[in-house]
């Protein structure tokens, strides 16, 4: 089964579009923080959701990390709202998508990903 990585620092935002994604067949491992979510093994990734600001760094600075370990790991960025560069350099990574409407990211895991087929191989 895949699993999502699915890292923000708000429980609100984190349980209910980890609940629609458990709805729809996806593993969700969700870490609050930067630091949590660089402890996860990243072998059994099929896709990342970042959230672009973290209180202990942003979304791309683990995409960094991500992409380092797992190449071709798709990555999306969600945001509130933040500094336009920020959204710039995570556009370059993958899609930016604006909460609270979390219909898009899902519909790109979705997309992304299949739950029938098996996880990546290291």
């Amino acid at each position: 089964m895949w699993t999502v990585l699915l890292v923000d620092d708000s429980a609100v935002a984190r349980r209910v579009l980890a609940r629609r994604l458990e709805i729809d067949g996806f593993r969700v491992c969700e870490a609050s923080s930067l630091a949590t979510a660089r402890k996860v093994d990243f072998a059994s990734l099929g896709c990342a959701i970042l959230d672009l600001e973290l209180a202990d760094g942003d979304g791309t600075d683990l995409a960094r990390t991500l992409l380092e370990k797992r190449p071709s790991l798709p990555i999306a960025f969600f945001t509130m709202g933040t500094a336009p560069s920020l959204v710039e350099g995570a556009r370059s990574r993958g899609p930016v998508f604006i909460k609270p409407d979390f219909n898009p990211v899902v519909l790109w895991v979705k997309r992304t990903t299949r739950p029938s087929q098996p996880p990546p191989t290291k």
